[in-house]
C-alpha cells in the first residue's frame, strides 16, 4: 500500500513545486480530448505568426529534423528544462529541446491517457524499455523495467515470475516482446496464474493485427496500441482493442497529408502523418514531418478525429551472440544518443551479417565522427549483444533504400539457415 501511495504524492508534490500548473495543464488535456474539442484556428493561427510562418496552417511546408536542428542552435541553453532523444524513422538522431511548461504539458498528457488506458498513478506496472532507472526511481514510481535484450524462452519464464510476484497491473512497452510472451503464455497456460495485469498499453512499434489478437487472448485484458514518439510526445491513442486512434486535442495538432500537395487527405485516405507541437515554446514544431504513414478515419469541425490505423514496418528480428532473440528497438539508443551527443549527426543503419556478427552503418566520413563516440557505441552494443560480437563499423556516402524508398534501421541480411 505505501508503494502505490508514494507515486501520488510524488505527483501532488510536483504539482506544488509548479504552482499547480501541473493540475491545470492534466485538467485542460482531460476536457480538451474528454470532450474531442477542436483547436481554436486562432491559437493555430497565433504561434504559426509567433514564429514567423504563414498564419494559414496548411500554407506551410513540412519541415524535417534539419530544421528542427537548425532552430535548436539558436535556443539559449539556460530556457532548456530538458531534451528529448530520438533516432527517427529514418535513423536520423535527433534532440529537441522542452521548457518547464512543455515539460508539464507533456507529464499531463501522458497521465490523462495513462488512466484513459486503465492505469491508476501508484499502481504497479512494468515497463519494457531499452534502458532501466535508479532503483530510487523505480521504488518512487512504484515501477518494475524489463529489458527486452534476451527474450529466451528461460528469460521470459523469469519475467512471467516477476509480473506475478510484483502483483503487476499494467503492462506497457514494446508490443514484438509482449508477443512472445504472450506465445509462452499459450504454450504454457499452468503460468498465467496469479497473474494480476488488468491493461496492455503498447507503444514504439507496428505488430501484425494477428499477432495482437495473440496478446489479447493470452492476457485476456484490456489492450490499446499508443502513438507517440520523442519529438512531440503522444499523438494518438486507441479507445478499445482494435479501434481508432483518437488524436490527441492537447498542446500538439495533428494530420494526415497527401505528401505530393502537403495538403490533408480525406476520410478513408492514406498520408503522412504532420504535427503542430503548439506546447513547444522554445523552438517552432509546425507541420512537422514524422516519416509515419497513417490511414485517416474520421474528421470534425474540419480537423482530424481519429485514424484508422498507423502504417510502419515490424523490425526484423536481430539475434544475440548466444543466438537469442533480441528487441531491435532497444539497440536504438547505443547509437543514436552518443551521435546524437557529438552534434548534429547523419543516418545510420544496423544490420546483422551472420551469426554473431553486424555492422553499424553511417552516413558520414571516418573524420566526422570522433573514436570516443565510435568506442561509446561499440561498448553499448556489446552489453547488448554478447561480449564475443564482431562489430563492424562501415562509413559511408548514402544507405541505398529499399524498392519502396525506405532506409530501414534494422536489418537481418543472413542467409537462410544461417
Amino acid at each position: 500500500m505505501a508503494n502505490a501511495l508514494l507515486p501520488r504524492l510524488l505527483y501532488r508534490g510536483f504539482d506544488l513545486v509548479n504552482k499547480g500548473e501541473l493540475g491545470r495543464s492534466y485538467r485542460a488535456a482531460r476536457d480538451s480530448n474528454g470532450q474531442h474539442l477542436p483547436f481554436a484556428r486562432a491559437e493555430l493561427e497565433a504561434y504559426a505568426r509567433r514564429w514567423g510562418f504563414d498564419a494559414v496552417l496548411e500554407h506551410n511546408p513540412l519541415m524535417d529534423k534539419a530544421a528542427i536542428r537548425r532552430w535548436t542552435e539558436k535556443v539559449s541553453l539556460g530556457d532548456v528544462h530538458g531534451w528529448a532523444y530520438t533516432g527517427g524513422s529514418s535513423g536520423e538522431p535527433l534532440r529537441v529541446p522542452y521548457s518547464r511548461q512543455r515539460g508539464l504539458m507533456r507529464t499531463a498528457t501522458f497521465t490523462y491517457f495513462n488512466e484513459a488506458a486503465g492505469y491508476q498513478l501508484g499502481d504497479p506496472f512494468c515497463l519494457i524499455r531499452a534502458k532501466s532507472r535508479s532503483s530510487l526511481m523505480k521504488y518512487l514510481r512504484n515501477e518494475h523495467i524489463f529489458i527486452p535484450g534476451d527474450i529466451s524462452e528461460p528469460r521470459i519464464r523469469e519475467f512471467i515470475k516477476a509480473l506475478r510476484d510484483k502483483k503487476i497491473k499494467v503492462l506497457m512497452g514494446y508490443p514484438s516482446v509482449m508477443y512472445e510472451v504472450a506465445l509462452y503464455l499459450e504454450q504454457h497456460p499452468s503460468e498465467k496464474e496469479g497473474l494480476s495485469v488488468r491493461s496492455l498499453i503498447s507503444i514504439s512499434e507496428p505488430l501484425e493485427p494477428v499477432k495482437r489478437d495473440v496478446i489479447h487472448q493470452a492476457f485476456g485484458c484490456a489492450f490499446v496500441d499508443r502513438y507517440s514518439n520523442e519529438e512531440v510526445g503522444l499523438m494518438a491513442q486507441q479507445a478499445a482493442f482494435g479501434g481508432e486512434y483518437y488524436v490527441n486535442k492537447f498542446g500538439v495538432y495533428v494530420e494526415v497529408v497527401d505528401p505530393t500537395t502537403w495538403r490533408p487527405v480525406a476520410e478513408g485516405e492514406q498520408g503522412r502523418v504532420v504535427v503542430t507541437d503548439i506546447g513547444n515554446d522554445l523552438i517552432p514544431i509546425i507541420r512537422y514531418d514524422t516519416g509515419d504513414l497513417a490511414t485517416a478515419a474520421r474528421y470534425r469541425d474540419g480537423q482530424l478525429l481519429t485514424l484508422r490505423e498507423v502504417v510502419g514496418r515490424v523490425s526484423e528480428q536481430i539475434f544475440s551472440v548466444a543466438g537469442h532473440p533480441i528487441s531491435p528497438l532497444m539497440l536504438g539508443p547505443y547509437i543514436h544518443k552518443p551521435l546524437s551527443r557529438q552534434g548534429p549527426g547523419g543516418q545510420y543503419q544496423f544490420a546483422q551479417t551472420a551469426a554473431g556478427q553486424y555492422e553499424v552503418r553511417l552516413k558520414a566520413g571516418k573524420a566526422d565522427i570522433a573514436d570516443p563516440v565510435i568506442e561509446e557505441i561499440i561498448d553499448g552494443l556489446t552489453q547488448v549483444l554478447g561480449h564475443q560480437a564482431a562489430i563492424r563499423v562501415v562509413f559511408c556516402d548514402d544507405i541505398p533504400p529499399q524498392p519502396s524508398g525506405k532506409r530501414p534501421i534494422y536489418k537481418n541480411e543472413m542467409e537462410m539457415g544461417a
